[in-house]
C-alpha cells in the first residue's frame, strides 16, 4: 500500500479522535493528563504529546498504549461532566479501528463515503476526512451549523448515537432548525434533503468545491435521493475543467460554509 493511503488511514484515524474529544466535552490538554494519572491507565498523556498528535505533528500513528489512555481519559471526563459515554465508543471499539489503521487497511470513514470520477481515491479520503476534521473544530468552538451538520451526516451513515450528541449540541448552541429536526417524524428524509441541498450549495461555488458537493450528494443518494443519485451521475460523465449542468432546485437552500 502506498505511502499516501497509509497517510490517509492515519489522518482518518487522527480526525476521530479529535471528535472523540470533542464529544466528551472537549477536556483541556492539563485536564487529560491530570485523569491520565489515575490508576489503571496504561500512559500518562502529556499535554505536548496529545497537542502534537491531534495537530498532524507526528506523522506514525500513536501506539496503542497512548490511544487507549485517550480514550479511558475521554470517557472518564465525560463521566464527571454528566455527559452520556454511549457516543464514545468503547475500548474494544477503538481497539479495532486502531488495529484497522495500523494494517493500512483504511475502514470505511463514519463519515459516508464518497465517490471517486476523476479524482483518486485517497486523494477524496483525504478531502472528506479534512471536511468533517474542520466541521467537528467548528463545533467544538461553539459553531452551531456545524453541530447540526455533523448531526446530519452522522444519522445518513448510521451513527444513531453521534446523530444525538450533536444535535443536541447544536439545540444547545441555539441553531434554529435543530429542535424541529430533533422531533421530525422521518429524520432520515429530512437530513438525505437537507444533504442534497447542501450538495447543490457546494456545487455552485465552483470545481475546488466539488469534492465536498459528491460527499453531500452521495450521503442524500445512498438513502434514495433521486436527485442526489442524477447529480452524482452528471458530475461522474463531465469533466472538472468543463462547465457543469444546473443544478436542480430545491426548497432547501442552505449557505455553505
Amino acid at each position: 500500500m502506498t505511502d499516501t493511503l497509509r497517510a490517509g488511514a492515519n489522518s482518518a484515524f487522527i480526525a476521530a479522535l479529535i471528535e472523540l474529544r470533542v464529544s466528551a466535552g472537549q477536556p483541556s490538554y492539563s485536564q487529560m493528563q491530570r485523569l491520565s494519572r489515575v490508576p489503571g491507565t496504561p500512559k500518562e498523556l502529556p499535554g505536548s504529546t496529545v497537542s502534537d498528535i491531534l495537530n498532524g505533528k507526528r506523522e506514525r500513528l500513536p501506539d496503542w498504549g497512548l490511544v487507549v489512555s485517550f480514550v479511558m481519559v475521554c470517557r472518564r471526563y465525560a463521566e464527571l461532566t454528566g455527559l452520556p459515554t454511549d457516543a464514545l465508543g468503547t475500548v474494544e471499539q477503538w481497539q479495532a479501528r486502531w488495529r484497522a489503521a495500523r494494517n493500512e487497511q483504511p475502514r470505511p470513514h463514519a463519515t459516508g463515503s464518497y465517490d471517486l470520477y476523476q479524482t483518486p481515491a485517497e486523494e477524496a479520503e483525504r478531502r472528506t476526512t479534512r471536511t468533517v476534521a474542520r466541521l467537528v473544530r467548528l463545533a467544538g468552538d461553539g459553531d452551531a451549523e456545524s453541530a447540526y451538520r455533523l448531526a446530519i451526516i452522522h444519522l445518513l451513515t448510521d451513527d444513531a448515537a453521534q446523530a444525538r450528541y450533536w444535535v443536541h449540541a447544536a439545540i444547545q448552541q441555539r441553531h434554529p432548525d435543530a429542535e424541529a429536526f430533533s422531533r421530525d417524524p422521518s429524520p432520515i428524509e429530512f437530513a438525505a434533503n437537507l444533504s442534497f441541498a447542501y450538495g447543490q450549495a457546494y456545487e455552485q461555488e465552483g470545481p475546488a468545491k466539488l469534492d465536498i458537493a459528491r460527499f453531500y450528494y452521495r450521503l442524500a443518494a445512498d438513502r434514495g435521493h433521486p436527485h442526489a443519485a442524477e447529480r452524482l451521475r452528471i458530475l461522474r460523465a463531465v469533466p472538472f475543467s468543463k462547465p457543469l449542468p444546473a443544478p436542480v432546485t430545491t426548497e432547501h437552500r442552505p449557505g455553505a460554509s
